[in-house]
């Protein structure tokens, strides 16, 4: 096997070891953050136990696309970083071997992981979305058979809560039950309203799947103390929708559509949606041109030296690429410019570093005097 080939078969190696390392360590992190939050949720009765671990599943597939672009550019810098400390890069390079036998593996693998992270954000994390949003929404038609009596639960996002004295095993009817809610009225102003009802049941809307609780004999109590407007209305049935349309969850929602849908839409938050799926294998290659000479340290140098550098350079460029792809979907920025303009400017700035580091422009500059 010729020496180029070993030695770029060697740099690939410890590439991918490297990003094996680090992307394992991010995914774990975001996995066990995921399985936390899922655990707090099924341990206060909002969520079923059964569904815990597939969400955690899911929205790691989700956070995938912001793992792969930071573990590349980490592997990349490290990577790079140890062979210089080592003064390996230095044997590399007095054996001979140029800037672009030395970044072609670097490259390769960055190829590959950007196709993963097309796959990924194009095609299987829309699909985790949706997977996501049946299980909210049958977690939604289940929710008020998941209400236990004889303690006090908090829905609609903490607007309403709910107490049950007891329940009937056999028809699953509440009795003695107390709900309280606060929204804003058409003016902004806050409204509290009290409801108090002998029983409860549960209905489901037929067309819209909206899950109602149905309310007979009682009293409902709106407004604010002591305004005028302050209401008391007895009833002997009454209706507390208590989620939004289960059915529909996400219908509006964009980052669960499919790449079809998106590509025929001409709505600007589809627009957007298609560029930050597709910034994500490009914002990998970018990263990976960008930390080929950002890694390349002094023989004396840290092996961490430019890490901080590099996360600096990470966040502005994300926080950038975030704020215009906001942009395109307020229709603020066109979609001609958006994120590619951010792409663009990330990509000529690696590309100035690498041929800073071959001399381009000492020669320039030599030829010029």
């Amino acid at each position: 096997m010729p020496a180029r080939n070993i030695l770029e078969r060697y740099l690939f190696l410890e590439a991918g070891r490297a990003w094996l390392v680090v992307a394992g360590i991010l995914l774990f992190l975001t996995i066990g953050l995921g399985f936390a939050k899922f655990v707090a949720a099924a341990a206060a009765g909002e969520l079923p136990v059964d569904t815990v671990l597939w969400l955690a599943l899911y929205s790691a597939v989700k956070n995938s696309t912001l793992v792969l672009p930071i573990s590349v550019f980490l592997a990349v810098l490290l990577t790079l970083g140890r062979l210089c400390r080592d003064n390996e890069m230095a044997a590399i390079q007095a054996g001979g071997a140029s800037l672009v036998t030395i970044y072609r593996p670097f490259i390769v693998l960055a190829v590959c992981i950007a196709l993963l992270g097309g796959c990924l954000s194009l095609l299987l994390v829309p699909q985790a979305s949706r997977a996501m949003d049946q299980m909210t929404a049958e977690t939604t038609a289940r929710a008020l058979r998941m209400l236990a009596a004889g303690r006090f639960r908090s829905l609609l996002d903490g607007r309403a809560v709910f107490y049950a004295a007891r329940r009937d095993n056999d028809t699953g009817m509440l009795h003695d039950v107390f709900i309280r809610m606060r929204r804003e009225d058409r003016h902004g102003r806050p409204i509290q309203t009290v409801v108090t009802a002998a029983r409860a049941r549960q209905r489901t809307e037929p067309g819209t799947e909206a899950q109602v609780l149905v309310l007979e004999d009682g009293w409902r109590y709106e407004g604010e103390p002591g305004r005028a407007d302050y209401r008391v209305v007895e009833f002997g049935e009454h209706g507390v929708r208590v989620e939004v349309e289960a059915g529909m969850a996400g219908a509006t929602d964009y980052d669960n559509q499919s790449l079809a849908t998106l590509l025929a839409s001409g709505d600007a938050r589809a627009q957007a949606e298609m560029q930050k799926r597709l910034s994500v294998p490009l914002s990998i290659l970018i990263l990976t041109l960008l930390g080929l000479p950002l890694g390349r340290l002094p023989p004396r140098a840290g092996r961490y030296g430019r890490i901080g550098i590099g996360i600096l350079l990470y966040m502005v460029y994300f926080n950038l690429l975030q704020l215009v792809i906001n942009w395109v979907g307020a229709g603020v920025m066109p979609s001609v410019l958006g994120a590619w303009s951010i792409h663009l400017v990330v990509f000529l700035l690696a590309c100035g570093m690498i041929l800073r580091e071959q001399g381009l422009f000492a020669r320039l500059r030599f030829r010029a005097s």
